[in-house]
């Protein structure tokens, strides 16, 4: 008995885990198809069909979500990847599709992807997200596309021509991001950002404008604008991955002087520019924008003359911002055109600015003249991931801007290692800020796992207790082991922090 008593105890075991199984099986079973549909639309097609041999419930339930993600990988058969999206819109052809992405090669198979691209917008598709990639033939998308009623949002990958019809009207898109295409001409770039009366986000990630002299993006209800020009700088660099032999030189800029990009920015909230300024970006009637984000790449090799100008147009446009990122790279540009610094704009509104580098703040007077008349409240140091700064580092505030002594009340810098420039500036900063409330350093950790870690930074922390401040009621807020940075908002006033 004693010997047949546990395997009787493991039957009943097992007994209760199978019987528990199907509870929970009938449990999903039981709940009605919009619950299971919403379930499956988490989920990509490809594993959505795999539900297709639960039971014979399940079996077409999956034809009835109203989202369709279609990705082509590596180790796919072309053709048995060809022949699943085909079959997977026919068999969704009595169900509205909602969102619908694919990513694939297009090769010799244009009109097989046009097709699927007119089947999806009869379904009345909302929300289209399409990577186009390694082309053989040229592909014109279908003119009913541009035409879409039903479309809010539109993200469009393909370093290809984008090829446009005579007629645009996205009389529902609110959402419109392009990366990598080839604008062909003036005139249908121009159709394609006016026909968009609604837009509310525009992303323009590295496209190339080598066929388009001026252009103007003026949509009403435009509130964000995104705008990346570094492909030349990835081309530069080997990492255009997709590139192909149809259009192996197309983003030839030998004889291309650049884009006049117009902006009205009568609704625009928030403007960010990342990469090389091949183009002449201007920001007309733009005082609604709270938020803007510069990062400019030197051009080394070009008169950085003129793209001291294009940044100057720039800040100009954005005199009105209140959170405002800068580059180290603008700070090098700007410095080529010293006649420029007596006419940049005041920031009247500005009260938070985030920097790249301290350095930034000490090496450019320009920057130092723009704040003399701000309410800068918060100021942020993002450094390089390495402390590479072999420079001249015994700076000074010349001039010493205002806020520094009226309005500046938290400075933070991340990550922090200790380097003999940036002791010193964290010097300058507690003593000449006045009116500083806080300030706060985080660690890069893993910098200092080589180099004394916990030991060493605490040793940082006491040098800089020692250093004299402007403002008697600054708390240092010294932080070890952070992955990350904080918001400088967070940290309430207490009594002086060492390592945490």
């Amino acid at each position: 008995m004693d010997v047949n008593f546990p395997l009787h105890k493991a039957k009943n075991q097992n007994f209760r885990k199978k019987k528990n199984a199907n509870e929970s099986r009938k449990g999903i079973e039981n709940l009605p198809d919009p619950i299971l549909e919403h379930i499956l639309s988490y989920l990509s097609t490809k594993d959505a069909v795999r539900t297709s041999i639960l039971s014979k419930r399940w079996q077409y339930l999956w034809t009835s979500t109203p989202k369709l993600h279609l990705a082509e990988g590596e180790r796919d058969e072309r053709m048995v990847f060809m022949n699943f999206v085909e079959r997977a819109l026919a068999l969704c052809d009595s169900s509205k599709i909602t969102d619908f992405s694919l990513s694939c090669d297009v090769q010799y198979d244009t009109s097989r992807i046009n097709a699927w691209i007119i089947s999806v917008l009869k379904h009345k598709v909302q929300v289209l997200d399409m990577y186009l990639r390694n082309f053989q033939e040229p592909l014109a998308l279908p003119p009913c596309l541009f035409t879409c009623e039903s479309l809010e949002v539109l993200t469009l990958k393909m370093f290809h021509y984008l090829k446009l019809p005579s007629s645009i009207s996205f009389s529902s898109l609110k959402i419109l991001s392009l990366t990598k295409v080839i604008f062909s001409n003036d005139h249908s770039t121009q159709q394609l950002f006016s026909g968009c009366p609604l837009l509310e986000k525009l992303s323009i990630f590295d496209c190339i404008w080598k066929n388009v002299k001026d252009v103007c993006v003026s949509s009403p209800m435009l509130q964000e604008l995104f705008i990346s020009d570094r492909y030349l700088f990835e081309e530069k660099y080997g990492e255009n991955d997709d590139k192909d032999d149809l259009n192996a030189d197309v983003d030839d800029q030998k004889d291309f002087n650049g884009c006049k990009v117009v902006i009205f920015g009568t609704s625009l909230e928030s403007f960010s520019f990342n990469g090389e300024l091949i183009n002449d970006y201007c920001l007309y009637n733009s005082s609604s924008i709270v938020k803007a984000s510069l990062e400019v790449f030197e051009r080394v090799e070009l008169d950085n003359h003129q793209d001291a100008h294009c940044v100057f147009k720039l800040l100009s446009g954005l005199a009105s911002v209140e959170n405002l990122k800068l580059s180290s790279g603008i700070v090098d540009v700007l410095n080529y055109a010293e006649e420029l610094f007596a006419h940049l704009p005041a920031f009247h509104k500005l009260t938070s600015l985030s920097l790249e580098g301290v350095e930034t703040l000490f090496t450019c007077e320009p920057l130092l003249t723009m704040l003399q008349n701000s309410p800068l409240e918060f100021l942020d140091f993002e450094m390089d991931w390495l402390p590479l700064y072999d420079g001249d580092y015994d700076w000074v505030l010349d001039p010493l801007p205002s806020c520094f002594v009226t309005h500046l009340k938290a400075i933070q810098i991340y990550p922090f290692w200790g380097a003999e420039y940036e002791m010193h500036a964290v010097k300058i900063l507690l003593e000449f800020a006045s009116a500083l409330e806080r300030i706060v350093i985080i660690c890069d950790e893993n910098y200092f796992e080589s180099r004394g870690g916990l030991k060493k930074q605490k040793e940082i922390y006491e040098q800089i207790r020692l250093f004299p401040r402007g403002s008697m009621s600054c708390v240092v807020h010294f932080c070890a082991g952070c992955s990350g940075r904080l918001p400088i908002s967070s940290f309430h006033i207490t009594d002086d922090a060492s390592t945490s």
